[in-house]
């Protein structure tokens, strides 16, 4: 009998041959800490998820961005790309723009992750295509929730219309960038929000080399 790709067999197998992947792809953890964090990831985004398709491959994505935030926090180096966590309150605008915008136009001189507090189901489509437009595409982006540990291995945090929900480490700084939420808005009013998206970004990337 064939498995169905959606049961749940399928899901937890799909989870735990992603799961075998990431932990060769970071030998410095335990395998089960990884597991555990592939199948966290999971059940973080289907608590808020009300469309359930593609959780998997998300989550193993979401799982990767934690692991990795994880590595750092313990290795700093001096001279590497400053490591930028971008916080809105769900995740699917301007906060997908500034994120896209700093690796975009970062020259390899940031690393930056985006996150929120409430996570929506997914980009909003305007954002999508106003981004698209501008040649800095979304497509592997997803709305997903800021956890302590890609928090803590930032070095900037930038809160766009909501507070940081965690306590602010000593070498950190946060900075609040005040935009309008593109959601509801005609794609003219939000290609204005995504300009002046970039606009802030190029400030804080020409800031980096002052």
């Amino acid at each position: 009998m064939t498995e169905m790709t959606d049961g749940l067999d399928s899901i937890e197998q799909t989870l735990r041959r992603g799961a075998a992947h990431l932990a060769e792809l970071h030998p410095t953890f335990d395998p089960t800490l990884v597991e555990r964090i592939v199948f966290e990831s999971h059940a973080t985004l289907a608590r808020g998820a009300r469309i359930k398709a593609h959780l998997a491959p998300l989550a193993l994505k979401f799982a990767a961005d934690r692991l990795q935030a994880l590595e750092r926090a313990g290795s700093r180096d001096e001279g590497g790309p400053v490591r930028v966590l971008v916080e809105s309150i769900r995740n699917d605008g301007i906060s997908q723009m500034a994120a896209a915008y700093l690796n975009a136009l970062g020259d390899g001189r940031v690393e930056a992750l985006s996150a929120a507090v409430s996570p929506a189901d997914e980009v909003l489509r305007t954002v999508m295509d106003v981004m698209e437009e501008d040649g800095v595409p979304l497509t592997e982006s997803f709305p997903k929730p800021v956890t302590d540990d890609v928090a803590r291995a930032a070095d900037v945090i930038i809160t766009m219309l909501i507070e940081h929900p965690f306590d602010v480490a000593r070498h950190q700084r946060v900075e609040a960038w005040d935009f309008d939420d593109p959601a509801g808005l005609s794609t003219d009013e939000v290609r204005r929000i995504r300009d002046r998206v970039r606009r802030r970004v190029q400030e804080f990337l020409d800031a980096l080399d002052a």
